[in-house]
């Protein structure tokens, strides 16, 4: 899986935002929740220095998250994310078809915004996707599909 963030502020040393554990795609061991929580380990945590219009690639299986941001202007970024079909399917394995964050994490977003905020799970699995305009579209699949696969799979999404 991959990620690619396109920085669209500057971000200088220090001032938050993304950070990435060199090295760690590779490491057979889990982080400490310790560096998770940022207590700890900080010395292996690393802030990239970007300019508007640079470009950060890395690895899902990487450990990253982000710092508080604290510049006294908005940070910005667009975030693009790859993952293979294995992955592309994985919204058939959850009960109620969704994995979600916690309820707390949606507080106050609009139906667009919580559509950037799911799992990678391809569009004919009844994703909804920006038209362009800033709603809200579904291609799905026609309901005599859903019910074969409902017949035959036990669920909606195969």
């Amino acid at each position: 899986m991959l990620a690619a963030s396109v920085v669209m502020s500057d971000h200088p040393a220090g001032s938050g935002g993304y950070v990435v554990v060199r090295g760690s795609h590779k490491s057979n061991f889990q982080a400490p929740a310790s560096m998770i929580d940022g207590d700890e380990h900080m010395e292996f945590v690393y802030q990239p220095e970007t300019e508007a219009g640079d470009v950060v690639l890395f690895s899902e299986g990487t450990v990253h998250g982000a710092r508080p941001w604290n510049m006294d202007y908005q940070r910005r970024v667009a975030l693009y994310r790859f993952s293979p079909p294995t992955c592309g399917y994985g919204r058939s394995y959850f009960e109620d078809g969704n994995a979600s964050w916690p309820k707390e994490i949606y507080s106050g977003m609009s139906e667009t915004q919580k559509s950037v905020m799911l799992p990678p799970y391809a569009i004919r699995l009844d994703r909804p996707v920006n038209d362009g305009t800033g709603r809200l579209k579904v291609d799905s699949r026609s309901d005599a599909k859903k019910q074969f696969d409902k017949a035959v799979f036990g669920t909606k999404y195969f």
